[in-house]
Protein backbone atom coordinates (compact mmCIF):
# COMPACT_ATOMS: atom_id res chain seq x y z
CA UNK A 1 0.00 0.00 0.00
CA UNK A 2 2.87 2.36 -0.70
CA UNK A 3 2.92 4.86 -3.56
CA UNK A 4 5.31 3.69 -6.26
CA UNK A 5 6.75 5.60 -9.22
CA UNK A 6 5.79 4.36 -12.67
CA UNK A 7 8.61 2.89 -14.80
CA UNK A 8 8.37 5.91 -17.14
CA UNK A 9 8.81 8.41 -14.32
CA UNK A 10 11.70 6.43 -12.85
CA UNK A 11 13.42 6.25 -16.26
CA UNK A 12 12.95 9.98 -16.77
CA UNK A 13 14.41 10.82 -13.37
CA UNK A 14 17.33 8.43 -13.78
CA UNK A 15 18.19 9.96 -17.17
CA UNK A 16 17.55 13.64 -16.27
CA UNK A 17 14.61 13.88 -18.69
CA UNK A 18 11.81 16.38 -18.30
CA UNK A 19 8.63 14.85 -16.94
CA UNK A 20 5.22 16.03 -15.77
CA UNK A 21 2.71 14.33 -13.50
CA UNK A 22 -0.49 16.41 -13.72
CA UNK A 23 -3.58 15.44 -11.73
CA UNK A 24 -5.67 16.76 -14.60
CA UNK A 25 -5.26 18.20 -18.09
CA UNK A 26 -5.77 21.86 -17.16
CA UNK A 27 -4.80 25.15 -18.83
CA UNK A 28 -1.49 25.41 -16.98
CA UNK A 29 -0.35 21.93 -18.03
CA UNK A 30 -1.57 22.45 -21.60
CA UNK A 31 0.46 25.66 -21.85
CA UNK A 32 3.58 23.87 -20.54
CA UNK A 33 3.26 21.22 -23.24
CA UNK A 34 2.60 23.76 -26.00
CA UNK A 35 5.84 25.53 -25.12
CA UNK A 36 7.76 22.31 -25.87
CA UNK A 37 6.40 22.30 -29.46
CA UNK A 38 5.99 18.50 -29.55
CA UNK A 39 5.26 16.57 -32.77
CA UNK A 40 3.38 13.55 -31.54
CA UNK A 41 1.66 12.19 -28.42
CA UNK A 42 1.80 8.54 -27.31
CA UNK A 43 -0.72 7.31 -24.74
CA UNK A 44 -0.66 3.99 -22.88
CA UNK A 45 -2.94 2.88 -20.03
CA UNK A 46 -3.89 6.47 -19.22
CA UNK A 47 -7.54 5.95 -18.31
CA UNK A 48 -8.77 9.52 -18.91
CA UNK A 49 -10.35 10.81 -22.11
CA UNK A 50 -8.12 13.61 -23.39
CA UNK A 51 -9.83 16.87 -24.40
CA UNK A 52 -9.65 17.86 -28.06
CA UNK A 53 -7.84 21.12 -27.31
CA UNK A 54 -5.00 19.07 -25.82
CA UNK A 55 -4.92 16.49 -28.64
CA UNK A 56 -4.76 19.35 -31.17
CA UNK A 57 -1.39 20.50 -29.77
CA UNK A 58 0.34 17.67 -31.65
CA UNK A 59 0.69 18.29 -35.42
CA UNK A 60 1.45 14.63 -36.17
CA UNK A 61 -1.49 13.52 -34.01
CA UNK A 62 -1.91 11.40 -30.88
CA UNK A 63 -1.80 7.60 -30.75
CA UNK A 64 -2.75 5.00 -28.19
CA UNK A 65 -1.72 1.41 -27.45
CA UNK A 66 -4.83 -0.62 -26.58
CA UNK A 67 -4.67 -4.30 -25.60
CA UNK A 68 -7.52 -5.64 -27.69
CA UNK A 69 -8.48 -6.32 -31.28
CA UNK A 70 -10.53 -3.18 -31.81
CA UNK A 71 -13.39 -2.46 -32.12
CA UNK A 72 -13.86 -5.36 -29.71
CA UNK A 73 -13.26 -4.65 -26.03
CA UNK A 74 -12.99 -0.90 -25.78
CA UNK A 75 -12.52 0.20 -22.19
CA UNK A 76 -10.71 -0.53 -18.96
CA UNK A 77 -10.16 -4.30 -18.90
CA UNK A 78 -9.77 -5.60 -22.47
CA UNK A 79 -7.43 -8.50 -21.73
CA UNK A 80 -9.48 -9.81 -18.82
CA UNK A 81 -12.77 -9.58 -20.73
CA UNK A 82 -11.33 -11.30 -23.80
CA UNK A 83 -10.17 -14.24 -21.68
CA UNK A 84 -13.32 -14.32 -19.56
CA UNK A 85 -15.48 -14.55 -22.68
CA UNK A 86 -13.33 -17.29 -24.17
CA UNK A 87 -12.12 -15.35 -27.22
CA UNK A 88 -10.07 -17.48 -29.59
CA UNK A 89 -7.91 -14.52 -30.59
CA UNK A 90 -6.16 -11.91 -28.50
CA UNK A 91 -4.12 -8.90 -29.59
CA UNK A 92 -3.13 -5.26 -29.42
CA UNK A 93 -4.09 -2.23 -31.49
CA UNK A 94 -2.46 1.09 -32.31
CA UNK A 95 -5.16 3.70 -32.84
CA UNK A 96 -5.55 7.42 -33.17
CA UNK A 97 -6.63 9.21 -29.99
CA UNK A 98 -9.97 11.03 -30.22
CA UNK A 99 -12.28 12.61 -27.68
CA UNK A 100 -14.22 9.37 -27.20
CA UNK A 101 -13.29 6.13 -25.43
CA UNK A 102 -11.02 3.99 -27.66
CA UNK A 103 -12.94 5.08 -30.76
CA UNK A 104 -10.18 6.44 -33.00
CA UNK A 105 -9.12 5.11 -36.38
CA UNK A 106 -7.05 1.90 -36.34
CA UNK A 107 -3.44 2.16 -37.56
CA UNK A 108 -2.24 -1.41 -36.96
CA UNK A 109 -3.17 -4.61 -35.12
CA UNK A 110 -1.16 -7.60 -33.97
CA UNK A 111 -3.39 -10.58 -33.16
CA UNK A 112 -2.81 -14.28 -32.57
CA UNK A 113 -4.45 -17.41 -31.14
CA UNK A 114 -5.04 -17.20 -27.40
CA UNK A 115 -3.16 -19.75 -25.29
CA UNK A 116 -5.65 -21.07 -22.66
CA UNK A 117 -2.78 -21.81 -20.26
CA UNK A 118 -1.93 -18.11 -19.97
CA UNK A 119 -3.49 -15.73 -17.44
CA UNK A 120 -4.30 -12.05 -17.81
CA UNK A 121 -1.04 -11.35 -16.01
CA UNK A 122 0.87 -13.27 -18.66
CA UNK A 123 -0.85 -11.34 -21.44
CA UNK A 124 -0.27 -7.97 -19.74
CA UNK A 125 3.45 -8.51 -20.36
CA UNK A 126 3.13 -10.11 -23.81
CA UNK A 127 0.82 -7.44 -25.21
CA UNK A 128 2.75 -4.58 -23.61
CA UNK A 129 5.84 -5.72 -25.51
CA UNK A 130 3.88 -6.31 -28.73
CA UNK A 131 2.22 -2.91 -28.40
CA UNK A 132 5.55 -1.18 -27.84
CA UNK A 133 6.96 -2.84 -30.98
CA UNK A 134 3.93 -1.80 -33.05
CA UNK A 135 4.14 1.76 -31.77
CA UNK A 136 7.84 2.00 -32.62
CA UNK A 137 7.07 0.83 -36.16
CA UNK A 138 4.37 3.48 -36.42
CA UNK A 139 6.66 6.24 -35.13
CA UNK A 140 9.32 5.14 -37.57
CA UNK A 141 6.81 5.47 -40.42
CA UNK A 142 5.96 8.99 -39.23
CA UNK A 143 9.63 9.94 -39.02
CA UNK A 144 10.24 8.64 -42.57
CA UNK A 145 7.18 10.56 -43.76
CA UNK A 146 5.66 7.38 -45.20
CA UNK A 147 1.98 7.31 -46.16
CA UNK A 148 -0.08 6.14 -43.18
CA UNK A 149 -3.32 4.28 -43.78
CA UNK A 150 -6.03 3.98 -41.16
CA UNK A 151 -9.27 2.08 -40.76
CA UNK A 152 -12.46 3.55 -39.30
CA UNK A 153 -13.87 1.36 -36.53
CA UNK A 154 -17.17 -0.37 -37.27
CA UNK A 155 -19.49 0.84 -34.51
CA UNK A 156 -21.73 -2.19 -34.98
CA UNK A 157 -18.85 -4.45 -33.91
CA UNK A 158 -18.05 -2.52 -30.71
CA UNK A 159 -18.01 -4.30 -27.34
CA UNK A 160 -17.01 -2.77 -24.00
CA UNK A 161 -14.62 -4.14 -21.40
CA UNK A 162 -15.86 -2.70 -18.13
CA UNK A 163 -13.51 -2.42 -15.16
CA UNK A 164 -13.02 -5.62 -13.15
CA UNK A 165 -14.66 -5.49 -9.71
CA UNK A 166 -13.77 -7.50 -6.61
CA UNK A 167 -17.31 -8.89 -6.51
CA UNK A 168 -16.59 -10.84 -9.72
CA UNK A 169 -14.03 -13.00 -7.92
CA UNK A 170 -16.58 -15.45 -6.53
CA UNK A 171 -17.04 -18.52 -8.70
CA UNK A 172 -20.30 -20.37 -9.24
CA UNK A 173 -19.38 -24.03 -9.46
CA UNK A 174 -22.74 -24.81 -11.07
CA UNK A 175 -21.57 -23.05 -14.23
CA UNK A 176 -19.95 -24.89 -17.11
CA UNK A 177 -16.27 -25.83 -16.88
CA UNK A 178 -15.12 -23.63 -19.77
CA UNK A 179 -16.75 -20.55 -18.24
CA UNK A 180 -15.20 -21.24 -14.83
CA UNK A 181 -11.69 -21.83 -16.20
CA UNK A 182 -11.87 -18.71 -18.36
CA UNK A 183 -12.86 -16.67 -15.32
CA UNK A 184 -10.03 -18.12 -13.20
CA UNK A 185 -7.46 -17.27 -15.87
CA UNK A 186 -8.96 -13.83 -16.51
CA UNK A 187 -8.98 -12.77 -12.85
CA UNK A 188 -5.31 -13.57 -12.23
CA UNK A 189 -3.54 -11.38 -11.05
CA UNK A 190 -6.58 -9.43 -9.76
CA UNK A 191 -8.84 -10.03 -7.92
CA UNK A 192 -8.20 -13.85 -8.01
CA UNK A 193 -11.12 -16.28 -8.22
CA UNK A 194 -12.51 -17.63 -4.94
CA UNK A 195 -14.52 -20.56 -3.61
CA UNK A 196 -14.85 -22.20 -0.18
CA UNK A 197 -13.33 -25.35 1.37
CA UNK A 198 -13.64 -26.50 4.97
CA UNK A 199 -15.42 -23.23 5.74
CA UNK A 200 -12.43 -21.19 4.60
CA UNK A 201 -12.07 -19.01 1.53
CA UNK A 202 -9.86 -20.52 -1.15
CA UNK A 203 -8.16 -18.68 -4.01
CA UNK A 204 -7.78 -20.45 -7.36
CA UNK A 205 -4.93 -18.94 -9.41
CA UNK A 206 -4.67 -21.37 -12.32
CA UNK A 207 -6.83 -24.17 -13.73
CA UNK A 208 -7.39 -26.04 -16.97
CA UNK A 209 -10.17 -27.89 -18.74
CA UNK A 210 -10.38 -31.68 -18.90
CA UNK A 211 -12.55 -34.04 -20.92
CA UNK A 212 -13.61 -35.94 -17.76
CA UNK A 213 -17.40 -35.75 -17.46
CA UNK A 214 -18.81 -34.68 -14.09
CA UNK A 215 -22.54 -34.83 -14.89
CA UNK A 216 -23.05 -37.70 -12.42
CA UNK A 217 -21.46 -35.70 -9.59
CA UNK A 218 -22.52 -32.56 -7.78
CA UNK A 219 -20.65 -29.34 -8.65
CA UNK A 220 -17.87 -28.88 -6.11
CA UNK A 221 -17.19 -32.59 -5.77
CA UNK A 222 -13.55 -33.55 -6.02
CA UNK A 223 -11.65 -36.33 -7.71
CA UNK A 224 -8.44 -37.06 -5.85
CA UNK A 225 -5.96 -38.68 -8.22
CA UNK A 226 -2.39 -37.66 -8.96
CA UNK A 227 -3.82 -34.17 -9.40
CA UNK A 228 -6.78 -32.28 -7.93
CA UNK A 229 -9.93 -32.27 -10.06
CA UNK A 230 -13.02 -30.22 -9.26
CA UNK A 231 -16.51 -30.97 -10.63
CA UNK A 232 -18.58 -28.35 -12.44
CA UNK A 233 -21.95 -28.73 -14.14
CA UNK A 234 -20.47 -30.62 -17.09
CA UNK A 235 -16.76 -31.49 -16.73
CA UNK A 236 -14.05 -31.68 -14.10
CA UNK A 237 -11.45 -28.93 -14.11
CA UNK A 238 -7.85 -29.52 -13.06
CA UNK A 239 -6.65 -27.19 -10.31
CA UNK A 240 -3.02 -26.19 -10.86
CA UNK A 241 -2.53 -23.42 -8.29
CA UNK A 242 -4.54 -22.93 -5.10
CA UNK A 243 -4.29 -21.15 -1.74
CA UNK A 244 -6.50 -21.59 1.31
CA UNK A 245 -6.98 -18.60 3.61
CA UNK A 246 -3.98 -18.36 5.95
CA UNK A 247 -1.97 -20.85 3.91
CA UNK A 248 0.58 -20.69 1.12
CA UNK A 249 0.07 -21.06 -2.60
CA UNK A 250 0.23 -24.72 -3.59
CA UNK A 251 -0.08 -26.93 -6.63
CA UNK A 252 -3.07 -29.25 -6.73
CA UNK A 253 -0.84 -32.17 -5.83
CA UNK A 254 0.61 -30.32 -2.84
CA UNK A 255 -2.88 -29.29 -1.70
CA UNK A 256 -4.06 -32.93 -1.69
CA UNK A 257 -1.05 -33.98 0.39
CA UNK A 258 -0.91 -31.03 2.80
CA UNK A 259 -4.63 -31.10 3.65
CA UNK A 260 -5.11 -34.88 3.39
CA UNK A 261 -8.02 -34.53 0.97
CA UNK A 262 -10.64 -37.26 0.81
CA UNK A 263 -12.82 -37.93 -2.24
CA UNK A 264 -15.97 -37.43 -0.16
CA UNK A 265 -15.11 -33.77 0.51
CA UNK A 266 -16.47 -30.86 -1.51
CA UNK A 267 -15.71 -27.28 -2.46
CA UNK A 268 -18.55 -24.77 -2.26
CA UNK A 269 -19.53 -21.39 -3.63
CA UNK A 270 -18.60 -18.61 -1.20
Amino acid sequence: MKIKESPIKKYAKDNQLLYFQPEKIDEKFTTSIKELRPDVLIVAAYGIILPKYFIDIFPKKAFNIHASILPKWRGAAPIQRAIMHGDDQIGVTIMEVVEKLDAGNILSINSFDRDPSKTSGDYFEILANDGADLMMQHLNNIQLDLPIESLVQDEEEVTYAKKISKSEAYLNLENKAASIVNKIMALNPFPISRISFRQKEVKIFHAELTNISSIDNQPGSIKVAEDLFLATSDFYIKINSIQISGGQMLTGKQFIKNYQLKSAEKFFNV
